[in-house]
């Protein structure tokens, strides 16, 4: 009796010791960075823009963005369709408007709430803007736009 358990445990050390070469034959799948960094802007930030590329409809997954003339400003507009928790504190159906704080001609800063909501994009090479908000309590979350079609 006392064998078969001896049999037992090596047998269970060579488990263990072979699960970490086992494992690394499962497929990897990419890790997604935190939500901090923007893409390289592919323009000149320091040229003025009248933000004409930004206006109309764009959409991300839960989320649908207009962007409009307001006076000699820019103003925007974030639905969100969906309950996703993201950390960001929204609810499902909420509405954000704010303001086009500074634009270039591949970039812009938006703000709502006076601070309560900031968002930071980017255009990128195919045409989607990469963004990154944060709201007053420090939480952020990713957005890939594309225009709405």
């Amino acid at each position: 009796m006392r064998d078969l358990s001896m049999r037992f445990a090596v047998f269970a050390l060579c488990l263990c010791a072979a699960l970490p070469a086992a494992a690394e034959d499962l497929p990897q799948f990419p890790k997604i960075g935190p939500p901090g960094s923007l893409p390289e802007a592919i323009c000149d930030q320091s040229k003025a823009s009248d933000g004409a590329w930004l206006l109309g409809r764009w959409v991300s997954p839960q989320s649908r963005w207009e962007f409009s003339r307001q006076g000699q400003g820019l103003a925007w507009a974030l639905d969100r369709k969906g309950s996703v928790e993201d950390g960001m504190g929204w609810s499902a159906g909420t509405r954000i408007d704010g303001g086009v704080e500074q634009i270039s001609p591949c970039t812009f800063k938006l703000d709502a709430g006076g601070g309560q909501f900031a968002l930071d994009g980017v255009l990128t090479d195919d045409g989607k803007i990469f963004a990154v908000a944060a709201n007053a309590k420090g939480k952020t979350a990713r957005f890939i736009l594309r225009r709405e079609r």
